[in-house]
This record gives structure tokens, C-alpha cells and sequence, in this order.
């Protein structure tokens, strides 16, 4: 015997307790429950296409917890300084990678420093990521007595290798 057919009455009641609302025309709808089943879209939306699908919408609708938080991530943050420095040498930003061959002289890694006011960029290269105080530093006093250009402010991204 073939699977028996449950009636359509009993399919609508299983599927309402699991979550899954129906949407056949006329069925009494609380607002709040329709904003969910659409996606979350604004009130006038959610009204218009109730309205569209012949709905009995019913209900105040209510302040949604997930819109809140959707809106909440679409605020614009500010990176980094508000404004950059017109001191040349004063502020670096710096960064490792690694290189997928090896480069001159055996180097692995590569070392990057870009000053902030002027975008010049500066480029080490080197065998172990622990080879940035060995090359940077002499860096940084080539700067200050060729120069005199003081770095004080070196910025990094925190990924634990600088």
C-alpha cells in the first residue's frame, strides 16, 4: 500500500507547530509572524503584501530584535587615525608575509613599512619572521641620523608576528 495521504487540514496544523506558517488566502496572520516569513522588510511592505496575498493580517507590529541588529552592523566605523600625519617619517605602518617562493638570497618572509604621510614604502626581506628586529631597527637609525627623521609611532595589525 502506497503512503497514506494525511489530510490537508492535518499537514496545515504539523506544519504551523514546527514554525512554518501558511500563506493561503484568507488565513488569519499575526503582522510580527508575516515580517518574519518575509524576510524582515519594512512595515508598509509587509502590510501591501499581505494585502497582495489576501491575508487577514492582525496585530501591532512590534520593534524586531533581528532588524535592530541588521541595522546595527550597517553604521559605517571609522579605521584607522582621523587624520593622517603631514610629518614625513613620523608614523609607520608595518606588515609581514610570507612569499610562496623563496626570493633573494633564501628569504621567506616579506617585511613591509609604509609611511603615513607620504605612502612611500619601504620593502625588507627576510629568512625567519624573528629577522625584523635584526633589519628593521637598523632601518629606523638610517632614517634618524641620514635623515633626521624620528619614528615615533609604528603601527601594526596585531596578528602577532610583528
Amino acid at each position: 500500500m502506497k503512503n497514506e495521504e494525511k489530510p490537508q487540514k492535518l499537514k496545515k496544523i504539523e506544519n504551523e507547530e514546527k514554525g512554518n506558517l501558511s500563506l493561503e488566502t484568507g488565513v488569519k496572520i499575526i503582522i510580527n509572524d508575516l515580517h518574519k516569513k518575509l524576510a524582515h522588510p519594512a512595515e508598509e511592505m509587509v502590510k501591501l503584501t499581505g494585502s497582495h496575498m489576501k491575508l487577514l493580517i492582525r496585530g501591532k507590529m512590534h520593534n524586531c530584535e533581528n532588524c535592530a541588529i541588521g541595522k546595527m552592523w550597517q553604521k559605517s566605523i571609522e579605521k584607522g587615525p582621523k587624520e593622517k600625519l603631514s610629518k614625513p617619517g613620523f608614523c609607520f605602518y608595518i606588515d609581514i608575509a610570507l612569499s610562496r617562493f623563496t626570493i633573494a638570497g633564501g628569504s621567506k618572509y616579506w617585511f613591509l613599512a609604509v609611511d603615513e604621510s607620504t605612502h612611500m614604502k619601504f620593502s625588507l626581506f627576510m629568512k625567519q619572521k624573528s629577522d625584523v628586529k635584526e633589519k628593521f631597527i637598523p632601518f629606523l637609525k638610517e632614517l634618524r641620523d641620514m635623515y633626521g627623521r624620528r619614528v615615533d609611532h609604528i603601527r601594526c595589525n596585531n596578528a602577532g608576528e610583528n
